[in-house]
């Protein structure tokens, strides 16, 4: 086993052994960002020789007795961001991503009942299914919050073409930061791909596309939340940006969440 297989393995264990302590006494959001910690530096330590695989074997082990303690959120909840959501009030951020040329006028849309308690097979039912690695079960959104959501999107002239140029112009980024091996510089990619993804699915009224993003992103949220928090208590150089870059993703899913729940203005 090579020193950095062994390195990453080791982080990785030290991670997971400290989430397990976690979930045990009852800490579940730091469980959770201690399993993103874990997964990260697993994608690192793969590959080596059979005490690797041995080393991985265990700790996927203990992943599995700490998700097992990890509570599944109730259907009926929408998304919950790491930080606590500020007062409806506060003025939505800036979108992030290139401006359409011109603005689009919004159009009426039929608000969609919501929907009764489905078994926990239902395809965009919040927590339906556990995931085998990530944060934490599915996020969904409803049909009529989405269309909330499209609906602000068209009162900033936002449109969905607008933001596929946004996510294409992404992935050039993200490309390049995983070349240049800046493993934060692409998880800020792609975060803007998901962002892009989720809005540009929410205007063509694409509710599964945009819950699959919107899963996704919640996903990549938390690991810069975790990012950050690591090289805060750390001192490390990097954590001004780190923190920007967390403020920049919290606050944009804020804004989809207040929309969502209609208490929100794009205005």
């Amino acid at each position: 086993m090579n020193e950095t297989i062994k390195s990453a393995l080791a982080s990785a264990l030290t991670a997971v052994s400290e989430a397990l302590a976690a979930a045990q006494s009852g800490n579940i959001k730091d469980a959770a960002a201690l399993l993103t910690i874990m997964d990260e530096h697993l994608e690192l330590g793969q590959g080596g020789n059979a005490a690797a695989a041995q080393r991985r074997a265990k700790i996927l082990r203990l992943e599995a007795q700490t998700r097992a303690l990890l509570p599944t959120p109730d259907a009926a909840e929408e998304p919950v961001p790491a930080d606590p959501e500020p007062d409806a009030d506060v003025a939505p951020a800036t979108v992030p991503f290139p401006a359409p040329h011109a603005p689009v006028e919004p159009r009426p849309a039929a608000e969609v009942a919501p929907a009764s308690p489905q078994p926990a097979s239902a395809p965009l039912e919040a927590g339906s299914a556990p995931k085998v690695r990530g944060v934490a079960a599915p996020h969904a959104l409803s049909d009529a919050a989405w269309t909330r959501v499209a609906q602000q999107l068209r009162a900033q002239g936002v449109t969905a073409e607008h933001r596929d140029e946004a996510e294409d112009a992404c992935a050039v980024a993200r490309s390049a930061a995983q070349e240049a091996g800046d493993r934060h510089a692409a998880k800020v990619a792609q975060r803007g791909q998901l962002q892009a993804r989720v809005e540009a699915c929410a205007l063509r009224g694409d509710v599964a596309g945009a819950n699959s993003a919107w899963d996704e992103l919640f996903d990549v949220v938390t690991a810069l939340r975790s990012s950050e928090g690591t090289a805060r208590r750390k001192g490390l150089p990097g954590q001004p940006a780190k923190a920007a870059a967390y403020e920049a993703a919290r606050i944009d899913t804020l804004r989809i969440k207040s929309w969502a729940r209609g208490t929100g203005s794009a205005a």
